[in-house]
């Protein structure tokens, strides 16, 4: 049998293999128009101007967990545990409850001008109010939708509709930014619009696909079985945003708006391994633990123990490969005013990384519906996370934020790994994983000595390119990285 027709044969026969593919397929666009975006408003925007859109965004995200109430991940534990009756039943009442608790929550900030100002720290007019939580309002329905298709295993809808909002969302920051000039605003002006959208598309979906009932569109027995469980998820919501998003805010505390902006596109250049990696396999591989705990302990174990074996292999290598030319993309995209930003996405990119794990592990905190301790375990980790920013960025600006972050998301790690060990014991291979890590950190930190040589950018490549190389076939060669393929995809 070909090479082809082997790869073809796998590709249909594993759902894992079609679910990361395609999800992996939708994140490499997501991350392409995230970096067009950026390019375009690194270019048009002050630095000040993208530092006001970094804190304005984050606001967004906050309302968003406290309208949201976790009902959708509480909705997708559910999910293959409740009839298709009881699914129809639980989809309308969330949505209910996130319109009516929406429209609450607008209510009174439209109306408490000095209590938004003061929460926020800049000025936001009420136009500009509307407009966040139209765009909140909307994502909140929209990432419903396409959780839906997630848990369902609809993969190849998903792609297509994470396409369509990519197309839409791009074609309106062109048009609100450069053809309107509106701004700042812009941005969330043409994230409302593709949000808005993506949610008509999806209520129409689940109008054909979930038919409701008009005598049983709202269940509250059905809402408070879901908020039992996504309640809890509010306050640890609120905390991975702090954990995530607090070096930037106490960044603007000790500096100014325009190390915010630096130091803001630094990270979404870290986050596209995010995009790319973490979050196309996260997504693939809960559908799976999700089904293979309730089928067969031993086969969920089996999954969790191989992902850790290979993790930061994979992880790590991919990490490499991606710095072998992101200097030069990164000069190409953000400009000069940004460069200093590429310092710190070494540091932010290995945070991501064990953040990544965290979330893996996080499954079993999850299925066993232990979910009131995750916002004890967050606490601790975003409590540390704090105060080394506020230790450290004082002295050291915005490599301090992006150390302290990493520190945060290593005792985020530590405690996943402890406590789902005492819920499930799983006979994980430590000394396997420890030397991976050494060998990996060490072709990371020559590709990133590399990057910063005097050197042509055309010879700093190919010295890179061959580093990368050297670690592909050595990982092979010393951990047999091919069997992660093997054993965790198939």
């Amino acid at each position: 049998m070909s090479l082809r027709s082997r790869l073809s044969k796998a590709f249909l026969g594993s759902y894992l293999i079609k679910a990361f593919s395609y999800i992996l397929l939708s994140n490499i666009i997501t991350a392409a128009t995230g970096l067009g975006i950026i390019a375009i408003y690194t270019r048009v925007l002050p630095p000040s101007e993208f530092g006001r859109i970094t804190l304005l965004w984050l606001f967004a995200l906050i309302i968003s967990v406290l309208i949201d109430a976790r009902l959708n991940t509480a909705f997708s534990i559910r999910f293959y545990k409740s009839s298709k009756e009881e699914n129809t039943k639980n989809i309308y009442s969330v949505l209910i409850f996130n319109l009516v608790l929406g429209t609450i929550v607008y209510t009174f900030f439209f109306l408490s001008s000095p209590f938004r100002q003061k929460i926020l720290g800049i000025e936001v007019s009420t136009t500009e109010l509307t407009i966040i939580f139209l765009m909140v309002l909307s994502m909140i329905f929209a990432n419903f939708y396409t959780n839906i298709l997630m848990i369902s295993q609809r993969n190849r809808s998903y792609f297509w509709v994470k396409v369509f909002f990519n197309a839409v969302l791009l074609i309106s920051s062109i048009a609100c930014l450069l053809f309107f000039k509106q701004g700042y605003i812009s941005y969330f002006n043409s994230y409302m619009v593709s949000y808005l959208i993506t949610a008509a598309i999806g209520l129409k979906y689940l109008a054909v696909n979930y038919k409701p009932k008009i005598a049983s569109l709202f269940s509250f027995n059905n809402l408070k079985e879901l908020l039992k469980i996504g309640m809890p998820l509010i306050p640890n919501g609120l905390l991975l945003m702090l954990l995530t998003w607090a070096d930037r805010y106490i960044l603007n505390l000790y500096t100014e708006l325009v190390v915010v902006g630096i130091y803001t596109v630094g990270y979404r250049f870290s986050e596209i391994i995010n995009n790319f990696l973490f979050g196309p396999f996260g997504q693939a591989i809960s559908p799976v633990l999700f089904r293979k705990f309730t089928e067969s302990l031993d086969e969920y174990k089996k999954i969790l123990s191989n992902i850790f074996k290979y993790y930061w292999l994979a992880t790590i290598g991919v990490s490499i490969g991606y710095f072998v030319m992101l200097k030069e993309i990164f000069i190409l995209f953000s400009g000069a005013a940004y460069l200093e930003g590429y310092n710190i996405v070494g540091i932010t990119i290995l945070g991501i990384i064990l953040w990544g794990l965290s979330n893996t592990l996080s499954a079993t905190i999850i299925v066993k519906e232990k979910t009131g301790k995750m916002f004890l375990f967050t606490g601790i980790s975003t409590f540390i996370n704090i105060l080394l920013n506020f230790l450290l960025i004082p002295g050291y600006g915005m490599y301090g934020a992006a150390a302290a972050t990493l520190a945060g998301y290593f005792v985020q790690l530590a405690i996943a790994l402890y406590y789902t060990q005492k819920l499930v014991y799983i006979d994980y291979d430590y000394n396997f994983s420890f030397k991976s890590v050494l060998f990996s950190l060490c072709f990371f930190a020559a590709v990133l000595f590399v990057s910063y040589l005097d050197i042509n950018a055309i010879i700093a490549i190919l010295i890179k390119t061959i580093l990368f190389l050297c670690f592909a076939f050595l990982a092979d060669k010393w951990f047999g990285i091919v069997n992660f393929i093997k054993e965790v995809l198939y």
